[in-house]
């Protein structure tokens, strides 16, 4: 039913993004004042689904993204086709997914064929990286320093302007 009214409200042109139903997984907390740890140290407790997020990279995109959603998998493409040059520049994406199981968060990053680091939403840890927040709707991204400052949050779109963002 959930599915349903995300695609209602999709081809109703209220969103360009899905709307994440409110429950308790989701609701987004206040902003984190200071990071206490490094981002590196902090994906060091987060078990990924797929890929290993690079340790030493100057800045760290969180991407929320999900299979069942329209614009994730229309921005998945560009985002796989930057990522070689991200690597390179010591930018890391890291895809949080918001899928309905690790299984599904899994062949989803795995469809796009591109190492990109996954992890499964509703592992608590993820909640505690450096800078995060959740998101109200997805795709939508937070660009970190490494030290978990936030440059930037906004639409996932935002990812493919990641060398301005990231300087």
């Amino acid at each position: 039913m959930r599915r349903f009214f995300q695609y209602l409200t999709m081809a109703a042109g209220l969103s360009t993004g899905m709307v994440l139903p409110a429950c308790a997984d989701n609701a987004a907390p206040a902003p984190q004042a200071g990071a206490t740890a490094s981002v590196a140290e902090s994906l060091k407790q987060v078990k990924f689904v797929t890929g290993t997020p690079m340790a030493d990279a100057q800045y760290y995109i969180y991407l929320f993204s999900a299979s069942w959603c329209g614009p994730c998998r229309a921005l998945m493409p560009h985002i796989v086709a930057q990522y070689p040059a991200m690597k390179e520049a010591k930018v890391e994406i890291i895809l949080i997914s918001c899928d309905d199981s690790e299984q599904a968060a899994k062949e989803y990053v795995e469809h796009y064929k591109a190492g990109i680091p996954g992890a499964f939403i509703k592992e608590p840890a993820v909640r505690q990286l450096p800078g995060i927040a959740m998101p109200r709707t997805i795709p939508s991204l937070i660009i970190v320093d490494a030290k978990g400052k936030v440059v930037t949050s906004g639409r996932g779109s935002l990812a493919l302007s990641w060398k301005e963002l990231c300087k």
